[in-house]
């Protein structure tokens, strides 16, 4: 009793040792935070005069193009760049490759990452270590192989090459079994005495409780399929089916250079991917990025 009541006084007597115990916490978490919004302000920095030239006039563009600020707003920009361009006919092309894309390796990855985290079979460890080294191939190495495949197919010129390779991938499978495998096995045996089919288990327990990496591989997905140039490039000829991010490169030649179009059909472009990002949200990327980093 006395020790508590020393105990006690001692620390009413000297109430400031704890917090100078570490006396550069403080200024550490400021400098901290100040790096971060500089590093911030970096990379917002090209999206801002992406924004301003958007709306500034080309005069303005080529006599200060350093200014992002626009002192004289215009809207001239984007009705050039819908009489230059078949805009929305690109832009509808676009979603069709990428959310189609998305919807396939969403389910397919799916499925193939519950195969791999709720069943025991056969060779399964070697075939898990077989599919991720196929991360380690360069896609272009596949490009000649895969045109002439989808010239035997007669599938050039359509969208069936931009969206059926990539509905399986590597990374989505290893990122979603991550999850997965984390998800405690009495769940699943719970559910299979209540009369869950191993359907019905995959759909109700594993989809829902993995939805932190399913976000971050439909997100991924997304961006890819979105900002796609080279297979486009090569496998869509005809102009009504060709995509906004082959469609924007066109709009220059030799003869005549226009920069103001091109940058504002860049701003809408980014739209969709900042509302899907959103949607997403913080939390999904961060959990998806960080899955299986503990138990894998």
């Amino acid at each position: 009793m006395m020790m508590q009541k020393s105990t006690i006084e001692a620390a009413h007597r000297f109430p400031a040792v704890k917090a100078s115990a570490n006396p550069w916490s403080g200024l550490g978490r400021i400098l901290t935070y100040a790096a971060l919004i500089v590093l911030s302000l970096l990379f917002l920095t090209p999206f801002l005069f992406m924004i301003g030239t958007s709306f500034k006039p080309y005069a303005d563009i080529v006599g200060d193009p350093l200014n992002p600020i626009p002192f004289h707003l215009t809207f001239s920009n984007f009705s050039h760049l819908f009489e230059k361009l078949p805009f929305f006919t690109q832009l509808a092309n676009s979603l069709i490759i990428a959310v189609s894309l998305t919807l396939l390796a969403i389910v397919f990855n799916s499925l193939v990452a519950y195969g791999f985290a709720r069943f025991d079979f056969k060779y399964k460890h070697g075939l898990f270590i077989a599919m991720l080294t196929t991360m380690m191939i360069p896609g272009q190495i596949s490009l000649v192989p895969s045109f002439i495949m989808f010239r035997a197919f007669r599938w050039l010129d359509t969208f069936w090459p931009l969206i059926l390779p990539g509905a399986v991938g590597a990374f989505g499978i290893f990122l979603i079994r991550q999850v997965m495998v984390t998800i405690p096995k009495e769940i699943f045996d719970s559910a299979r005495i209540d009369g869950c089919s191993e359907l019905g288990t995959f759909i109700r327990i594993a989809f829902p409780l993995s939805a932190s990496a399913i976000g971050i591989v439909a997100l991924l997905t997304f961006m890819n399929a979105w900002n796609d140039y080279l297979g486009p490039l090569i496998y869509l000829t005809s102009g009504s089916k060709m995509t906004l991010a082959v469609g924007l490169t066109t709009m220059n030649n030799p003869y005549e250079i226009d920069y103001a179009s091109p940058i504002t059909g860049a701003l809408l472009m980014s739209l969709p991917v900042l509302v899907l990002l959103s949607i997403v949200g913080h939390k999904y990327f961060v959990d998806g990025l960080t899955a299986g980093s503990i138990k894998g």
